[in-house]
């Protein structure tokens, strides 16, 4: 037997190396387990992590392609990964891949997008609430869009939600967390997007959702009253409120409430509101029916002078309160003479069917009706949606001659020489103006008179109404009750002409066919002659447009620069009329000679603005227009020409700047700006990009005097005409400086 340490050295060595080998393996084996166990699952972890927040980025982009859709009509597709994969590991263990699902989910309590209190205001005759006065047309239904991951390690990982035009986290612990700011109220425009479909999609895989436009936003109804707007959503009505902040403090939005399967946003009744409704569908399953809801009127006479033609514009619109096309619409004149040119017309693209109508020859009353089912027998009903009816009154008498002449039975001339016998006023002996009046002796309004006789005897006519009116409002003008007046026994009729500023302006007077025309030159000066020019305030002016013609919003911003004045000076009144649609006619005013005051309407993009300043002075007799300066533009988003340069010797200037076409087919347009203000007055920056064809608006303000890498992004538009712009304001609000550039988003910098 041969006992240890018998000095065999070899075969004590291979026993030791054996029992190291062991002991290694074994402390490889629990590295191996602890990497296994530890490690892996913290780099899965991270894997999963990063994928969340790809994903939520999927989940807005998501929105903002329905939002997109429903807004202008064209499909925006978004893609969702709903999972990943993990790295391939050659000694480890990967659980299967994270995946996720996508689906549509029905609101709670069947919850629906809903409107009460709601009066139709851009309808005639109100013919539009013959629908929406029934309170089944006022709920629309609608689907959530959910995302719900479904990962191995990542257990906090919230669930990313669409709902009603917000995409937000919802975590385990019921925390939210908003992605997006809501789109519901925007200023005056309310927009709400109603999402049918059957969307579920499940896996590791990237999926594409393509939304479907069913009834798009291309125009809107203008409402009122004590309007309140309930929406489908989990959000609690106090997190809407933080969402709504905005429109809150600007007096858009009273407030917020909770409301069974969601929030209601209660708007301000004294303020009008541009409503539109959009329908997209996502996903498989019937899209909701869009047929014919209702039949509106746009535009009719009450009133018109027997044997004329006018034109009738009727509008089909479907449930959600957009325009149809190629829908048949029926007419035909009952009771009267009358007749349409012809009776069945289709709608055009705008929804819009229009009818030549020829008053009967004689005077009086008959009665049109139109409708897009059958306008004759028993089944036409005037009160119902599809149908409607009005009355129009027909006059004899045709159109004045102009000269004191007219095929009625009245002669209508202005008394020139009542009006010249006035301090101040004189026939104009040296120009092809009837009267001469010299503001600087006549003050800034006369009284103007007119006599109405009968064409047959000469003799006064008393009763008759006189309508009066001016081709330029900013020499010549009759305001309030001076637009018209009642003959009296010896068939005058006498009003007050209101003088703003010196030129040349036709003062008309008409009644029931007759008519006349006074032409007056206004002139200031001690001697009655010369232009005046140089003895009161003078206006310089500067007109944006940042209108948005893809969703018809209209935004101006005015500024406006008065020397010259005295005491006297009251304030500045900025009147934007839009000449198309006198409801969207607002005036603004500031009691500071220098600054800018912003129009904004939520519809009437397109339309031709007249833009008119006018400065506020008070004298004995009353306030009066001192001097004024006006604008005509389309409300396209270009500049009108002929913009005044506001700037003054001690305003900060752009002293430089650069913007770059950073768009792309995938992201859509994407601006990036740099610029830089020079020392001097100086308020803030305003970054402007808004589309010219079909794509969206966004705009920024700074107060920096340089910004660096400022984006401006929108999820639709690319390969869109956009203009972009960059204002410089002074300390009053005035635009000081301004870069503007034509673009298209392409990705090439303009």
């Amino acid at each position: 037997m041969t006992g240890r340490g018998d000095g065999d050295g070899e075969r004590d060595r291979a026993v030791t190396v054996q029992i190291g080998a062991v002991i290694l393996f074994g402390f490889l084996i629990v590295a191996l387990s602890t990497y296994q166990a530890t490690v892996v699952p913290d780099q899965n972890r991270e894997v999963e992590f990063l994928h969340n927040q790809e994903v939520q980025t999927d989940m807005v982009e998501l929105s903002s392609s329905i939002t997109a859709t429903g807004r202008t009509g064209d499909a925006a597709p978004a893609t969702v990964k709903l999972g990943t994969r993990y790295p391939s590991r050659a000694f480890f263990v990967n659980p299967p891949p994270a995946s996720g699902r996508v689906q549509t989910v029905d609101p709670p309590d069947d919850g629906t997008v809903s409107l009460e209190n709601v009066d139709i205001e851009s309808s005639s005759g109100g013919e539009a609430n013959d629908y929406w006065d029934i309170a089944a047309n006022r709920n629309k239904s609608t689907r959530f869009v959910v995302y719900e991951p479904r990962y191995n390690t990542y257990r906090g990982a919230p669930t990313t939600r669409y709902e009603s035009g917000v995409a937000f986290n919802r975590f385990s612990n019921g925390a939210n967390l908003t992605l997006t700011d809501q789109r519901v109220v925007e200023d005056d425009r309310v927009t709400l997007v109603a999402v049918s479909g059957d969307l579920s999609r499940s896996g590791v895989s990237t999926v594409s959702v393509d939304p479907e436009a069913v009834s798009t936003v291309s125009r809107r109804e203008r409402v009122s009253g004590t309007l309140d707007v309930t929406i489908p959503t989990t959000l609690n009505a106090t997190r809407w409120e933080v969402l709504l902040a905005d429109e809150i403090d600007d007096g858009w939005v009273n407030g917020t409430r909770n409301a069974p399967g969601g929030v209601t946003i209660e708007l301000n009744d004294s303020r009008t509101y541009a409503l539109g409704i959009a329908a997209v569908h996502v996903g498989d399953g019937d899209s909701p029916d869009r047929s014919p809801a209702y039949l509106d009127v746009e535009q009719r006479p009450s009133e018109m002078t027997a044997g004329t033609t006018r034109e009738v514009v009727v509008e089909v619109r479907d449930g959600y309160g957009n325009p149809m096309s190629g829908v048949e619409v029926n007419g035909v004149v009952d009771d009267g003479p009358g007749s349409l040119a012809d009776d069945e017309v289709l709608t055009d693209g705008d929804g819009r069917a229009v009818f030549e109508y020829t008053a009967r020859g004689t005077e009086g009353e008959e009665t049109l009706r139109f409708s897009y089912n059958a306008v004759d027998g028993g089944g036409f009903d005037a009160s119902s949606a599809s149908d409607a009816a009005f009355t129009v009154e027909a006059t004899e008498g045709g159109a004045g001659t102009g000269d004191g002449s007219a095929s009625t039975l009245y002669d209508l001339q202005w008394d020139e020489a009542s009006i010249t016998a006035a301090d101040g006023v004189s026939e104009d002996t040296s120009t092809d103006a009837d009267i001469l009046i010299n503001r600087s002796i006549a003050g800034d309004a006369i009284d103007v008179t007119t006599e109405t006789t009968d064409s047959a005897t000469g003799e006064p006519v008393s009763g008759v109404e006189v309508d009066y009116a001016s081709n330029d409002s900013a020499v010549g003008r009759f305001t309030g009750a001076n637009g018209n007046a009642t003959t009296d026994d010896d068939g005058r009729a006498d009003v007050t002409v209101d003088l703003p500023s010196n030129g040349t302006a036709k003062l008309y007077a008409a009644a029931s066919g007759a008519g006349d025309t006074l032409t007056a030159r206004v002139v200031s000066g001690d001697d009655g002659g010369g232009d005046g020019g140089g003895d009161g305030p003078s206006v310089a002016f500067r007109l944006d447009d940042l209108s948005h013609p893809q969703e018809s919003g209209v935004e101006y911003v005015g500024s406006y620069a008065v020397s010259n004045t005295n005491a006297s000076f009251q304030r500045v009144e900025i009147t934007y009329q839009n000449t198309d649609d006198g409801s969207a006619t607002q005036t603004l005013e500031s009691t500071d000679d220098r600054g800018g005051l912003t129009y904004t309407s939520g519809y009437g993009a397109t339309d031709t603005y007249t833009v008119t300043v006018e400065v506020i002075y008070s004298g004995p007799s009353g306030e009066y227009v001192a001097a004024s300066r006006s604008v005509t533009d389309a409300a396209d988003a270009s500049n009108p020409t002929g913009n005044d340069d506001l700037s003054t010797a001690t305003s900060a200037s752009l002293s430089s700047s650069t913007i770059e076409d950073r768009s792309t087919g995938g992201q859509g347009p994407r601006y990036r700006f740099d610029y830089a203000v020079s020392t001097g007055d100086y308020s803030q920056t305003r970054l402007a990009v808004v589309s010219t064809g079909a794509g969206g608006k966004q705009t920024v303000t700074r107060t920096a005097r340089s910004g660096n890498n400022v984006d401006l992004n929108d999820p639709y538009g690319y390969n869109e005409p956009f203009k972009l712009a960059i204002l410089v304001y002074g300390p009053d609000g005035a635009v000081v400086d301004a870069r503007i550039a034509s673009d298209t988003a392409d990705g090439t910098d303009p």
